[in-house]
């Protein structure tokens, strides 16, 4: 379990989240920030201005329900370019979200870790990736 708050680094502005979140918790968060978004539907071009500024603050209200209290002030201070918001969302979701680069649990577990891809058939030739990898000497 993390103990430690999740950093999120933007400029020189870091932005603190909470170590862990209940499960419920951050689906009861995420479940207002997608019931915003099936309001205004997948074609943005079509959504009138009133519609994305509601998206607009339900992304603020998701990540700003995630973050610790002290980060709250400075991120409401803090005009972002929605591209950004979007990586805020994106590296929440992963953190809580169960993404495919969370880390895994250390004990074993068939459910923790995806199957191994086929290995395929090898081919005659080298792999260009693997003769540069080696004459960097890794």
């Amino acid at each position: 379990m993390n103990t430690e708050p999740h950093v999120a680094v933007i400029g020189d502005i870091e932005l603190r989240f909470q170590p862990e979140v209940a499960g419920s918790e951050f689906l009861d968060v995420y479940e207002r920030l997608v019931s915003t978004q099936k309001q205004v539907g997948t074609d943005l071009a079509k959504a009138d201005p009133r519609q994305m500024r509601e998206v607009l603050a339900a992304l603020r209200g998701f990540i700003k329900e995630l973050m610790l209290p002290e980060s709250v002030p400075v991120f409401d201070k803090m005009p972002l370019p929605d591209r950004i918001m979007i990586e805020l969302v994106e590296f929440l979701m992963e953190v809580y979200g169960g993404g495919v680069n969370k880390k895994r649990p250390t004990t074993r577990s068939s459910g923790s870790s995806p199957a191994s891809p086929s290995p395929g058939t090898r081919g005659p030739a080298t792999s260009p990736s693997k003769a540069s990898t080696r004459a960097r000497g890794r």
